[in-house]
């Protein structure tokens, strides 16, 4: 019978952990071919009680069908406990799941149950609902599903690459069954030494080795986006220059040969995050930084039309810094709307 690994990294996620295992073991209630036959919980060196939450849990809720295995580690980041759960998984298939969030039982095992039974995939991609809190109350919720349904070759799925990145059908980790013989073939494995888009490059780079991908567009994965998640423009303050990011990604897209679509969406993005907390100074660099890497691209006929990568490439800092305040108090005034009213936007 094939099997499913669950690797779920914890880090300080003790109020929310029980959840998690919970809607993940419920999913065996369901299953038919394949089961969820170990959950793997990797405490990244947890300080809030998380650590002994996750002892507890592994002796209350293992059982013959499922087992609650437990890995600890001092800190050394969410890649780091990826990979140390995938050193220890068995599984035909691995599942990456954050400690916060869930999975719908019932979904999951209808897709667990097509992959078993069809023609042999290699992995199964499918959506994903964000789910935005205000303390335990759910205020608006996002659907990101993929474009296309089915399985297809890796020619095809390299053909709608950058329709699928848009999607958010290709960045996350957690919304993909992957083969797990696929990732011991290769050896492929989280980069460590990424902490912003690391899931992209570890997708982008096991995608290349697939020789079928499954796509499902239904709502798999729960997302929980809490109030204080927006913090990728900090996170980016320990970057010297955005190109290190995007160079990495535009590695891993070379066996899709290349994505100009993709690379340069993912530079505009990362520089309005590093902007959103930026010094005058940073903000001239990140500026700098992208003319540069256009001019090397020879893409600069691809932002004419586009405001803010024209206002990056004519190094327009204090326009940009200007932006970034408008844009703040449009945001914050929308997240205090929805958080009282609720999401009044159609979905």
């Amino acid at each position: 019978m094939e099997s499913l690994s669950v690797i779920i990294p914890v880090y300080n996620s003790k109020d929310h952990l029980e959840n998690c295992v919970a809607s993940v073991i419920a999913v065996n209630d369901h299953c038919g071919a394949m089961i969820v036959s170990e959950i793997i919980l990797v405490d990244d060196g947890s300080s809030d009680g998380s650590s002994e939450l996750c002892d507890i849990i592994a002796k209350t809720e293992s059982t013959d069908r499922c087992k609650v295995l437990v890995v600890h580690q001092p800190n050394k980041g969410v890649s780091a406990a990826r990979n140390a759960g995938l050193q220890a998984a068995a599984g035909t298939f691995v599942l990456f799941v954050d400690s916060d969030d869930t999975v719908e039982p019932v979904k999951l095992a209808e897709l667990m149950r097509t992959v078993s039974e069809g023609d042999p995939v290699d992995m199964a991609v499918f959506g994903l609902s964000f789910d935005y809190y205000s303390g335990d109350r759910i205020y608006r919720r996002d659907i990101a599903l993929p474009g296309i349904e089915g399985t297809v070759s890796f020619d095809e799925c390299s053909n709608k690459l950058y329709p699928l990145f848009k999607d958010n059908a290709i960045s996350p980790l957690w919304n993909k069954l992957i083969r797990r013989s696929i990732i011991e073939k290769t050896g492929i494995r989280l980069r460590e030494d990424m902490f912003l888009y690391e899931d992209l490059e570890f997708s982008l780079r096991l995608m290349a080795e697939c020789g079928k991908i499954c796509f499902c567009r239904e709502p798999i994965y729960r997302y929980r986006q809490a109030g204080d998640e927006g913090n990728a423009g900090r996170r980016l303050k320990r970057v010297a220059h955005i190109p290190e990011i995007v160079d990495k990604i535009e590695d891993a897209l070379v066996p899709f040969g290349g994505s100009d679509d993709i690379l340069l969406f993912l530079h505009m993005v990362l520089a309005r995050e590093k902007i959103s907390c930026a010094s005058m100074e940073e903000t001239d660099s990140v500026c700098r930084d992208f003319r540069s890497w256009i001019d090397s691209h020879r893409l600069s006929e691809r932002i004419w039309d586009n405001e803010y990568g024209m206002l990056l490439y004519n190094l327009k800092s204090r326009r940009l810094r200007i932006k970034r305040i408008k844009t703040r108090i449009r945001h914050g005034i929308a997240v205090a709307i929805k958080k009282t009213m609720g999401d009044f936007r159609k979905r």
